[in-house]
């Protein structure tokens, strides 16, 4: 598994949506890709509610508390945060569980990770929702976290609810043994009969793995009838690092129909960029680009 591309995995998908729109400039294929910086520590999951969403200050009692204070107390006061999580349990209020979520969840921690997890395990979907959005701040390489979310998707269910499970599934640097049961989990969803679910777990799986499994399914995702599907795999193949001639072959395939659609087009040709081609096959993606950029310039 390759935690180190997650930030690069989130920026090609970012160009990517740019290129199915308005193919991006375009640059001699010989220059070599600009490189992502690698993290000096393993890249860990971030928290499911970030600070630019989460309130200034919060409402305890009859005090109105800034929420960076509260954080820090319950943060050093073990107490204090029990307190807090009573509340929790006791608020009945929609908006203000909302907040003391969004502050539970800064707060982290083990008594914060057990809370959630009993949470996530609930009968009543709302509590279970709540869970797992406080299990967003945990890394993939703890296997209670990891072990959740697993049996979760095994149970099945509203393929969108799977998706919202799936991108959960943020790569983390761990032992290939506890990295196989995500990977064979992964494998399985992409190949599932839902376009939107297929498409986040071909996503998700090049980053969690590079083998020849792996491979094989970008293969096939990049022929997927799905526009969601081809996207992602496309994606996939960018950071992942995965290059194989098949693979080029599809690209090159998709760049050279006229019948293609022009977010197909492009993004074949911004991912052909980091493949090494022959004279042949730079003069069909000479011509792709060239036509990608025509199309950019219409849609403009």
């Amino acid at each position: 598994m390759k935690s180190s591309q997650v930030l690069l995995v989130a920026l090609i998908s970012a160009v990517l949506g740019a290129a199915l729109g308005a193919y991006v400039a375009r640059r001699e294929v010989t220059a070599a890709p600009p490189a992502a910086p690698p993290p000096s520590t393993p890249v860990q999951q971030p928290t499911g509610i970030d600070a630019a969403t989460s309130p200034e200050y919060l409402v305890l009692g009859n005090e109105r508390i800034s929420f960076e204070s509260l954080r820090q107390r319950a943060s050093r006061d073990p107490a204090f945060l029990q307190s807090l999580l009573q509340r929790y349990r006791n608020e009945r209020d929609l908006a203000a569980r909302g907040e003391l979520l969004s502050l539970l969840n800064a707060v982290s921690g083990e008594e914060v990770l057990r809370f959630a997890l009993s949470l996530s395990a609930s009968t009543r979907p709302e509590d279970e929702r709540d869970g797992l959005e406080l299990l967003r701040a945990y890394s993939m390489d703890r296997p209670e976290v990891r072990q959740t979310l697993l049996a979760k998707l095994e149970r099945g269910g509203d393929p969108q609810r799977m998706g919202e499970l799936v991108a959960m599934l943020t790569p983390a640097t761990m032992p290939s043994e506890d990295a196989a049961p995500v990977v064979a989990e992964l494998a399985a969803l992409a190949r599932h009969p839902d376009p939107n679910l297929r498409a986040q777990a071909v996503l998700q799986l090049a980053q969690w793995d590079d083998g020849e499994q792996v491979e094989d399914l970008l293969h096939r995702a990049i022929l997927d009838n799905s526009a969601e599907v081809r996207a992602k795999a496309i994606a996939g193949v960018l950071g992942s690092g995965i290059r194989s001639e098949r693979l080029k072959e599809a690209l090159l395939a998709i760049a050279a129909d006229p019948e293609s659609s022009a977010a197909d087009r492009g993004a074949a040709t911004f991912a052909l960029q980091e493949f090494r081609l022959n004279r042949a096959e730079y003069g069909i993606w000479r011509r792709a680009q060239a036509q990608s950029d025509k199309d950019g310039g219409e849609g403009r």
